[in-house]
């Protein structure tokens, strides 16, 4: 193996080499390096079964399952070993432990605009593990500092390429792809990325108007929860493009009364989140009117919370009728613009209790 290790030396300002150095001199100087690395393995091993059985137990090494060892002999890197027993010869190998399992880390949300304008908080879990010990070892200093920063900075061009509802509706397909360019970035490192999933936080800014941004027409099969809600709510707007006129009925004064009445303890629990609407007027005005359900059976009306909400959410008044009589969706209203939220958007996605109870 160590014959595969040959060091060259390129000459700089010589036109060519005189023929007596490159033709003797190399094979000369490599059967010296050869020999003076036998004789110094010899007199290591000499050492090691003169001060036996003391060198045994100090250079006897335990490696488990999940390790191996990276051995430099004078310099030179050796297969890895383990598991098991690894016998080092004394003074001229020196070892280096890599684990084996899996390592995970989190990308802290940080705010990045989609390539509608809209200014979004998402982070990222990763997943990783180190397929090639020696490469890790040979590769970087730090591998986890480094496979960190690659990851934000792939996360950050790749949402750039993408529209908001894209964002919201397709994070497992962005995570799959997200896991391909890590990927790409880290196997010449000996690393293997397992995994890659998308966590957003808040929507700080709706997008740009003007700018559409079209439906994706590659479908993934959702898991549950705020995806499944999000995928039923956009194949509903696709069906129907033609906006929703403000129904006739009740007045909204009228249905927020109504509301106030019916907040209950059970509904508390199951919300436990602040709102703060800013309703949009005709006359061009916002009227701010609150909505806290977290303690006691909860509480609503007319002017500014007393402290900071969980979320806030701008809207026009006959928007807010239409949600409240059931004509309108929450996530149908928010994905085409008619509806704006500030804060946590799974948060936000509680209101459809609340309407529930405004609908009784």
């Amino acid at each position: 193996m160590w014959g595969s290790y040959k060091y060259t030396s390129v000459p700089t300002g010589f036109d060519e080499i005189p023929p007596c150095h490159s033709q003797k001199a190399a094979p000369s100087d490599s059967w010296l390096l050869t020999g003076f690395y036998t004789v110094i393995t010899c007199l290591s091993c000499l050492l090691l079964l003169i001060t036996f059985p003391l060198s045994v137990w100090c250079l006897l090494k335990v490696v488990p399952d999940y390790q191996r060892i990276v051995v430099f002999r004078l310099g030179r890197v050796r297969p890895p070993r383990g598991p098991g027993l690894v016998l080092l010869l004394p003074l001229i190998d020196q070892f280096q432990r890599v684990d084996m399992r899996t390592n995970a880390f989190n990308i802290p949300p940080n705010k990045m605009k989609s390539r509608d304008g809209a200014v979004v908080s998402i982070g990222a879990d990763i997943q990783f593990r180190v397929s090639d010990p020696v490469l890790s070892v040979m590769s970087v200093q730090d591998l986890s500092f480094v496979i960190r920063n690659t990851a934000q900075n792939l996360l950050v061009q790749s949402l750039d390429r993408k529209y908001l509802r894209e964002i919201c509706t397709d994070k497992l397909r962005i995570g799959e792809h997200l896991k391909e360019d890590i990927s790409e970035q880290v196997k010449p490192w000996g690393v293997c990325i397992e995994r890659a999933e998308l966590t957003m936080e808040a929507i700080f800014q709706s997008p740009e108007s003007g700018m559409e941004s079209p439906v994706s027409t590659h479908s993934t099969a959702p898991i549950g929860g705020v995806e499944q809600l999000v995928m039923q709510v956009i194949s509903l707007a696709q069906q129907n493009m033609e906006e929703t006129s403000p129904p006739a009925g009740l007045p909204l004064e009228h249905l927020l009364t109504r509301l106030e009445g019916n907040l209950t303890e059970a509904l508390v629990s199951d919300v436990k989140s602040s709102f703060q609407f800013y309703l949009s007027r005709s006359d061009g005005e916002r009227a701010p009117y609150f909505l806290d359900l977290t303690s006691g059976r909860g509480r609503a009306g007319w002017g500014l919370l007393d402290r900071f909400p969980d979320v806030t959410l701008e809207i026009s008044e006959a928007d807010l009728l239409s949600l409240m009589q059931g004509d309108l969706h929450p996530l149908t209203a928010y994905t085409r613009g008619r509806l704006r939220v500030g804060g946590n958007l799974q948060t936000a996605l509680k209101l459809e209790k609340v309407l529930q109870v405004a609908k009784q």
